[in-house]
This record gives structure tokens, C-alpha cells and sequence, in this order.
């Protein structure tokens, strides 16, 4: 910082680092209970927050390039093309938790 001492603006960095700490000794607690458990790890790959080829979302991009296991395609895709698909063929995935968490993503709320 150049000038003078800007305490809030400190306080607030300080505060998103130990957001961003705790988020990422979450991630690497996950990965060491999924290491130990197999079953920690099934319920992991269920609930879409880690498997063997997928790493967790920071949430730190854009969420429209965000990588989602598609459970129809059976691979990543994006969640653009999670969104264009579930339109495309509504009764293959009008019950799929990914692609309604991908709507509530991506779409914004009618006012």
C-alpha cells in the first residue's frame, strides 16, 4: 500500500484470506477422509463435490464454465452446456439435483 495505512481495507483482505484458508483445509480434509474410506468417498462422488478425475469448485471463476458430473452423459461437462442440455430434454432430467442447482446457479430470480 502506498500512503497512508488503510486499516479497513486491511481487515478486509485479512477476512477473505481466512475465508479462503478454511475452505481450502476443508477441501484437503475431504480428500483425507475419502483417502481412508470408501465409502466417504461414494458419498463424496454422489453429492458431486469430488472424485478421482474431479477436483472442488472454489467458486473462484465464472459459474458458467464450472465442471459438473453429468449423471445422462456419464462425463464433465460444463454448466452452459448442463443448462442447454436439461432443455433440450426436460424428462431426462427433471429430477436431477445437479441440473436444478445449476438453474438456481445460472439463472437469476424473475422480479
Amino acid at each position: 500500500m502506498k500512503g497512508e495505512f488503510q486499516t479497513d481495507a486491511v481487515a478486509s483482505a485479512q477476512r477473505e484470506f481466512e475465508g479462503q484458508i478454511k475452505l481450502v483445509n476443508a477441501v484437503v480434509n475431504a480428500f483425507g477422509i475419502a483417502s481412508k474410506n470408501k465409502r466417504a468417498m461414494k458419498g463424496l462422488e454422489r453429492m458431486n463435490i469430488m472424485d478421482q478425475t474431479t477436483s472442488v469448485d472454489l467458486m473462484l471463476g465464472d459459474p458458467e464454465v464450472d465442471k459438473v458430473k453429468c449423471p445422462i452423459k456419464d462425463g464433465l461437462i460444463t454448466r452452459s452446456d448442463c443448462l442447454d442440455y436439461s432443455g433440450d430434454h426436460f424428462e431426462d432430467c427433471k429430477n436431477c439435483d445437479i441440473g436444478s442447482e445449476t438453474k438456481r446457479v445460472l439463472l437469476k430470480p424473475v422480479e
